[in-house]
């Protein structure tokens, strides 16, 4: 697999972690683990000091103990859905060889744990606007379907007709280290504000799959499969 394309002769990219964004996992892998709020907090307190935006090799035994490079599943809600195509304005990617057509770009989930924010999103849902971050995207977990796995059927429009909806969300765990910083994370805090715009610099990356709690059921991680529908078998 590629690990970025660039045509600088001082590429700024972090190619490991470009490495584990372009794994394809198979689409039925059962995960090994599902992380809640609790979970990602504890992640995050064990972010290595150091790692900065191009060390994640340096640190990749450490991670692969914490759990990154295995499929997790995360039960949530989806708070937002963008399609980094528009908000980059088609500047690609080195991590998708920077390449510029529509299908060619990350899909980006915010993943929430709030009941109340969810029944408000489900009411009147927002316009995500990754520049203005507000508490939708300051308290949701990053999840990326990404176009060298994602299904045809996961198009942004499906998407958005499931948000405020519980969702299960089943990937590979990573830390993005390029947003392990305080601008970007927003650690948790009962206190985020200003520029950071994700609850955690821990994501899934690529999403294998999602599925979508079927209407009056109350699905938690323990649920059957019988509970949640997929979403390439949604209108």
């Amino acid at each position: 697999m590629p690990t970025g394309c660039t045509n600088s002769l001082h590429p700024r990219y972090d190619a490991y972690l470009n490495f584990l964004k372009n794994q394809q996992p198979g689409r039925d892998l059962v995960p090994s683990h599902a992380l809640g709020v609790d979970e990602f907090i504890s992640l995050e307190d064990k972010i290595p000091a150091g790692i900065g935006r191009t060390h994640h090799a340096q640190f990749a035994d450490q991670l692969a103990d914490f759990g990154e490079g295995n499929i997790h599943a995360v039960v949530g809600v989806l708070y937002f859905v963008e399609n980094t195509a528009i908000t980059s304005q088609h500047r690609g990617e080195t991590c998708n060889c920077q390449l510029r057509h529509n299908d060619s770009f990350d899909f980006h989930l915010g993943i929430g744990f709030d009941s109340a924010l969810a029944q408000k999103i489900r009411n009147s849902p927002s316009v995500h606007d990754p520049k203005h971050p507000g508490l939708a995207e300051q308290t949701s977990v990053v999840a990326e379907m990404t176009p060298h796995t994602r299904d045809a059927k996961w198009t942004v429009a499906r998407l958005n007709r499931q948000r405020g909806k519980q969702v299960k969300v089943i990937g590979q765990l990573l830390l993005d280290n390029v947003h392990a910083n305080l601008n970007d994370d927003c650690e948790f805090s009962d206190e985020a504000g200003g520029s950071c715009w994700r609850a955690s610099a821990w994501e899934i990356h690529p999403v294998t799959q999602f599925l979508v709690c079927k209407a009056g059921k109350t699905c938690g991680s323990d649920s059957p499969d019988s509970d949640w529908t997929r979403l390439e078998d949604l209108p």
